[in-house]
């Protein structure tokens, strides 16, 4: 059943349906700048992520696991990845722990991409009922599984609510997110699902996540995806799941908000398609990019390369029509909002 449900993600992932919303990324411009005052080859997109270096401010992001599909996905992420230098997300690993058949599929990527950060990733409703033994060990085993940097603990009480087989458990998330903290060898991130994350959020996490990752409305749609592969079994969770499809904080609002009460680090992801894009995220504040559905479009056709090389084109020509040598001098650069972001942030108190 659950390989059936993970095949399912992939393919629903992939196609246009899942597709939903608005980052509000556009009502983002970067001001051009006639006069940059430096060549196309003086941009550095380098940075560094959890103390290694990498080629630019890039994740890619987490997708899946769990069956042979799942596998040569991760296989050919993994290759791109060590071969441009940039981290991975894998996608939840509960089901390489429940079942050992499986963790091949997650095993590849240490295989294929042993020097860039891995991150790697459980769902909170999972180890929201854990005990301390039991919940350190599925994280200790979900890290060394593919020798990962950090571990990623996924919020995704949306999507949990119209799966079929949810479990929307999350009494006690933040306590069990403590332990890990307190426990864990390595960082502990903390991510949306693309539903995105609020100040309110945000603002709990101090202390208890190394790094924050959006993960904002406007790209792929787990409400969406749960609702259609609900809809022939149970047509009555699909017609909810069709009320809420627009549901929750776009990504542009969602990096503002995190800044604005998050001390560490944050990632910008939903809805982020291009280097464009992550340009304008970086801009909004945020210190990462992160994309899944271009790079699960492009696994599918063994093009993932091709696709994380024009985002890295595409990053450098925005900072040099900014004027931007450095990553950080991005987040320096003028830009206007449009009004619908512009209304939420002074709704909400908040400044970008």
């Amino acid at each position: 059943m659950i390989d059936k449900r993970k095949n399912d993600h992939i393919f629903l992932a992939a196609s246009p349906e899942s597709q939903i919303g608005d980052s509000w990324l556009d009502e983002v411009v970067l001001v051009h700048r006639a006069l940059p005052e430096l060549d196309l080859d003086d941009v550095d997109t380098r940075t560094t992520f959890l103390g290694r270096e990498i080629s630019m401010p890039f994740i890619i992001g987490a997708m899946t696991g769990g069956t042979e599909l799942a596998e040569k996905i991760n296989a050919r992420l993994a290759k791109a990845a060590e071969e441009l230098g940039v981290p991975m997300y894998v996608g939840s690993q509960r089901v390489g722990i429940v079942k050992p058949e499986a963790r091949r599929s997650f095993e590849v990527v240490k295989a294929n991409a042993p020097t860039v950060p891995k991150i790697a990733n459980l769902g909170a409703p999972q180890i929201s009922r854990l005990p301390d033994d039991q919940l350190l060990r599925w994280a200790e085993e979900a890290v060394n599984m593919i020798d990962a940097a950090a571990l990623a603990v996924h919020l995704n009480p949306a999507q949990e609510v119209f799966q079929p087989e949810g479990e929307p458990y999350f009494k006690n998330v933040l306590d069990r997110l403590r332990f890990l903290k307190r426990s864990l060898r390595v960082p502990l991130i903390v991510k949306e699902v693309g539903n995105g994350i609020s100040k309110e959020v945000a603002g709990l996490l101090n202390g208890v996540a190394d790094i924050i990752d959006v993960a904002g409305a406007g790209g792929t749609s787990f409400v969406v995806i749960e609702g259609l592969r609900a809809k022939e079994a149970r047509p009555e969770l699909y017609e909810l799941a069709q009320e809420f499809k627009g549901w929750g904080i776009p990504t542009a609002a969602a990096i503002c908000e995190a800044k604005a009460a998050f001390k560490g680090p944050v990632i910008a992801s939903g809805g982020i398609r291009n280097g464009l894009d992550g340009a304008k995220a970086l801009g909004l504040g945020a210190d990462y990019f992160s994309a899944s559905q271009p790079l699960l479009k492009a696994a599918l056709d063994d093009k993932v390369a091709q696709a994380i090389s024009r985002m890295l084109k595409e990053l450098r020509i925005a900072m040099f029509l900014t004027g931007a040598a450095k990553v950080q001098d991005l987040r320096k650069a003028p830009k206007v909002f449009g009004p619908r972001l512009e209304s939420w942030l002074r709704q909400r108190g908040v400044s970008c």
